[in-house]
């Protein structure tokens, strides 16, 4: 899916990004990012869903939580921005629509509320991707980035990096080929 206008209408929101195999920049290399928000003025927020880290919310938290729902809710590395900040999400399914929403900036007890509510899965993010206004367009323009519709069964699977590789590889022969390419072919 490519952008075809910049007009007002057009958003992102609740798409996902696949970057492109020969994306280079390290805090983006192999990435699928989430974008919770995102329209052409204001720009962008999105959290990278697929870098794991061996860390739990209970790790951040200087006294655990008052119930156990938290305590073991997984830390991603979400983005190269802000990376000193915490940011608790929830994301939740349209059983109708099969879409995917997101909300962020989660207090500790509205994240509680969500994840007991078993509806929503609840992640945290160290650090988030941010775009100024016409950047992510930009950036799409110039074939950085793949747009994806977010599918739930994606979203509550295991996420890492051979997720990317699933995800780029389906796109077709091309595109499996250079998912699969070693980041150095003289290694190969």
């Amino acid at each position: 899916m490519r952008p075809s206008d910049t007009s007002h209408e057009f958003s992102l929101t609740g798409k996902l990004l696949l970057s492109h195999p020969a994306l280079r920049d390290p805090s983006f290399r192999r990435t699928i990012v989430f974008l919770p928000n995102h329209d052409v003025e204001g720009g962008a927020f999105g959290l990278i869903i697929n870098r794991p880290t061996s860390e739990v919310l209970a790790d951040f938290l200087v006294e655990p939580p008052a119930s156990a729902v938290l305590s073991e809710v997984p830390v991603f590395t979400g983005g190269p921005v802000g990376t000193d900040e915490l940011t608790l999400a929830a994301f939740s399914f349209s059983a109708g629509t099969g879409l995917v929403s997101c909300q962020t900036h989660l207090s500790l007890d509205e994240a509680e509320a969500m994840k007991s509510g078993g509806e929503s899965i609840v992640r945290a993010f160290r650090g988030y991707a941010g775009w100024t206004s016409g950047q992510l367009e930009g950036e799409i323009n110039q074939h950085a980035w793949l747009v994806k519709e977010a599918e739930a069964k994606l979203i509550a699977g295991e996420l890492n990096e051979q997720t990317w590789v699933g995800l780029v590889s389906a796109l077709g022969p091309a595109y499996r080929l250079l998912a699969l390419a070693p980041d150095d072919p003289s290694l190969n």
